[in-house]
């Protein structure tokens, strides 16, 4: 399950940051899937709640940035439905041509093919705390 559940989230990945293609990525989340980057230091953190909260999130996205691209550094599966992946953002502010470089971790939860939760946090350790798991060796 583990590479299916990578590639789920590298296509919502591609779909949203690469291609800005909101419709395919909604196709990859649970219509009440919630995700939680209420953790986030730029201020559009929060609980994004469903389909309608993910068009509001994006929108905010693309009104402040040119480019925003997340990466994977890791990828850790943590359980048939759950994996934590460690991201480095590129991104490049809207208007102002400011790069921005950014590590993070998230959590999330992946059922029947879809999405159906994510955490934002700001560290691997911070998220793998959350999991109750030790930093594997």
């Amino acid at each position: 399950m583990t590479g299916a559940k990578v590639e789920l989230l590298r296509k919502l990945n591609d779909a949203l940051w690469r291609d800005r293609d909101l419709g395919a990525a909604l196709e990859l989340v649970d219509p009440d899937a919630d995700l939680d980057w209420s953790d986030s230091r730029a201020p559009y953190g929060g609980r994004v709640k469903g389909h309608d909260g993910l068009r509001h999130f994006f929108q905010m996205f693309i009104d402040a940035w040119d480019e925003w691209y997340p990466e994977f550094e890791e990828v850790i599966d943590v359980g048939p439905e759950t994996i934590l992946i460690v991201t480095r953002v590129r991104a490049r502010g809207k208007g102002s041509g400011v790069p921005v470089e950014a590590r993070g971790a998230s959590i999330w939860s992946v059922r029947d093919g879809k999405v159906v939760s994510a955490k934002l946090f700001q560290s691997k350790a911070e998220a793998l705390a959350a999991l109750g798991v030790s930093e594997p060796r």
